[in-house]
């Protein structure tokens, strides 16, 4: 397909509009530049005798060349969109995240996009173990469930996630040590934009909601954090100027609730204040209708900073909570929504 063809694909391929815009717009501004300094290079560099045309030439060729290096990233994306969402992919979120379940289908559509997206671009590493689809999705998943509410946002923040068979220590390893204790982590110094997530911890995170603990999304929610620069449990990126003072006062009050055992939050929030909000955003993801009756200003608060009304989906999350982990049989309907049995559909 020709570059231009395919810088012009159609809508429903997109993603996020904006940041295709701002990609290619860089890709045109910085090789037009390009283009022009090298000109102006090639006019008073080059030897006397050759045509002027020939550095002009190369230098459309440079200029080209950094073009599509630069828009690269958006023919990629595009190419991801393409593909059909994989049917081995589609039973896992519809057995193990209630949140996807509890989406309208429009938006069930995007949340699989999104997968796509961040398994197309970002490395899954396993560890000294199987990094199988159930794994994949779920990671995925735990990237996806905090930033859903923001169209726009893009996981540059991390390139690859290392699956451990168990959890670990502060030194990266991993068996039956005491010390061994640690079931996820974001990287940082030599293992910047890199996090570690222990398997088993990962995906019974999603297995079992009722008990507000989910590694996955707690160890994305601190990558949320970090989008303003630092893990300090102020997620300036998401949260306006005017709530900050608001914000820092609700968590003092809230850790100290939790100090005097007047609080259902997990008393690792108490670890200081990025925790607090880490540990926060799992019990908001998974327990929402509960934060709602419980910590109202809380879950106000959390729904502002992960810009998504929880409130108007708590009755459809509440259903999925009560019907629980869904299984499929052979005669089952296919989850893929296709209308068809699942030996018929997915599963063949």
């Amino acid at each position: 397909m020709p570059l231009l063809q395919e810088l012009a694909g159609p809508v429903r391929r997109r993603l996020n509009t904006r940041w295709e815009r701002r990609t290619l717009n860089g890709a045109l501004v910085f090789g037009g530049v390009t283009f022009v300094v090298a000109t102006l290079l090639g006019g008073i560099l080059a030897p006397p005798g050759p045509p002027r045309w020939l550095a002009v030439a190369l230098a459309a060729l440079v200029g080209y060349a950094v073009h599509t290096g630069m828009s690269a990233p958006v023919r990629r994306r595009r190419r991801i969109l393409a593909r059909p969402f994989p049917p081995e992919w589609e039973k896992v979120p519809q057995r193990d995240v209630a949140f996807f379940r509890a989406l309208p289908a429009r938006d069930k559509a995007r949340f699989r996009r999104e997968v796509q997206v961040f398994l197309g671009e970002k490395r899954i590493t396993g560890i000294k173990t199987e990094v199988d689809d159930t794994t994949r999705v779920l990671t995925a998943a735990s990237a996806i469930i905090p930033i859903f509410g923001f169209t726009d946002w893009e996981w540059n923040q991390i390139n690859e996630v290392l699956i451990y068979p168990d959890r670990f220590g502060e030194d990266y390893t991993f068996g039956s040590a005491r010390d061994h204790n640690i079931l996820g982590m974001v990287g940082t110094g030599a293992m910047n934009r890199i996090m570690i997530l222990s398997r088993p911890d990962l995906i019974q995170g999603f297995r079992n909601p009722g008990d507000r603990r989910n590694v996955g999304v707690h160890e994305f929610a601190h990558l949320v954090d970090k989008a303003d620069g630092s893990i300090d449990g102020l997620p300036g990126a998401a949260l306006p100027r005017d709530a900050v003072g608001p914000w820092i006062e609700l968590v003092r009050r809230k850790m100290s609730e939790i100090e005097h055992g007047r609080s259902d939050l997990d008393p690792y929030a108490l670890t200081n204040e990025a925790e607090f909000f880490a540990v926060a955003s799992e019990y908001f993801f998974e327990r929402p209708g509960v934060m709602q009756r419980r910590h109202p200003e809380l879950f106000e608060a959390l729904s502002r900073v992960f810009n998504q009304g929880m409130g108007s989906g708590l009755g459809a999350m509440a259903r999925e909570l009560r019907h629980g982990r869904q299984r499929f049989g052979r005669n089952s309907p296919c989850p893929c929504g296709s209308g068809r049995k699942y030996k018929k559909c997915c599963l063949a």
